[in-house]
């Protein structure tokens, strides 16, 4: 008889049992939105904007959920984005150069977000790749931004706020059997603001320049040359030449040197006799080039003319072969 009623009891504490499944079963998993974490491309030079993809990414992208997600997303349960903007891209104001880019839905270029276009994240697993499913703590939607090469933009910060339109309807809870228990429905948007800092910079091709070889120093003749340069669009600039590894003094006479003996020598701004330096008025204007004189273009090279001399005035050296460095910089 007492085995009898121990049976009786058992069977009662797992009625009980089933009960408490069926109520904790219902804990809902609820999203909302929430303020993002804009993200932001940094400094980039403007050579690097038009030739090379530049790439950053937020950890929020304005929905965040709490709790557990469904193991398994069905075909009436999405995750809705929609992005909106009054620009079509970076741009320095409201108005002038832009700067285009595209919104990922994860870290590679499978997934683009058209602006306009809702997205669902809840199709091609895009959901359980972020972790929001099964997760037991909250997660936040992360966003991926990639330029498109070709921009030729002056330098400024670029900017763009785009308007992040979240919605979504999904089964929060289920119970025996797979039963959707409630659903989670819900809206909201936020803001997310897009910065990009673009800086001067400039592309230089020097050529190497040879005096060639002679006898006596009134033997070298005036050799002609050039230097190119290709700076950021609208910017003003300026181009030196550095005094050279050897000179003597700071402004004196640029040098070659074999071992222990000097050839001088210097460079002249275009055909004339005005030397080129490195500080002051020995320097060169952007306006002041023989090849698209102004501001840079970006794209396009501006040249700068200059001639050669072996000074005559000086006793010839040793023969040897001579050699200098010149430094060409560029100053805005």
């Amino acid at each position: 008889m007492r085995t009898g009623w121990l049976s009786h009891r058992s069977a009662g504490l797992w009625g009980l049992g089933l009960g408490l499944l069926l109520c904790t079963s219902t804990a809902h998993a609820l999203c909302s939105v929430t303020a993002p974490v804009s993200p932001t491309f940094g400094q980039v030079s403007s050579v690097l904007v038009r030739t090379t993809v530049q790439a950053t990414s937020t950890t929020s992208g304005a929905l965040t959920c709490t709790g557990s997600l469904l193991t398994l997303l069905g075909a009436n349960d999405h995750f809705y984005l929609t992005v909106t903007s009054s620009k079509t891209g970076l741009q320095v104001g409201s108005s002038g150069a832009v700067i285009g880019y595209t919104l990922y839905a994860n870290n590679s270029t499978s997934y683009p977000i058209t602006r306009g276009t809702p997205f669902d994240f809840a199709r091609n697993s895009l959901i359980d790749l972020l972790g929001l499913v099964g997760s037991s703590t909250p997660k936040s939607v992360p966003l991926y931004l990639r330029t498109m090469v070709g921009s030729n933009v002056p330098a400024g910060l670029y900017t763009e706020d785009l308007t992040l339109a979240w919605s979504w309807n999904y089964c929060s809870g289920i119970g025996i059997g797979a039963i959707c228990l409630g659903r989670d429905i819900g809206s909201g948007s936020a803001t997310l603001t897009v910065t990009l800092q673009v800086t001067n910079d400039c592309q230089i091709t020097a050529p190497d320049l040879a005096f060639g070889s002679a006898p006596l120093v009134i033997g070298f003749a005036t050799v002609n040359s050039s230097v190119s340069i290709s700076c950021t669009l609208g910017s003003a600039y300026t181009v030196g030449l550095s005094d050279g590894a050897q000179a003597a003094s700071a402004g004196g006479r640029r040098r070659m040197v074999s071992g222990s003996n000097y050839l001088a020598y210097d460079l002249f701004k275009g055909a004339g006799a005005v030397r080129w330096g490195s500080t002051g008025a020995g320097r060169r204007n952007s306006s002041d080039a023989e090849v698209n004189p102004g501001n840079g273009t970006g794209t396009g090279s501006q040249v700068f003319n200059y001639n050669a001399k072996v000074y005559t005035d000086q006793a010839t050296p040793p023969a040897g072969t001579y050699m200098d460095s010149v430094i060409v910089d560029v100053a805005f």
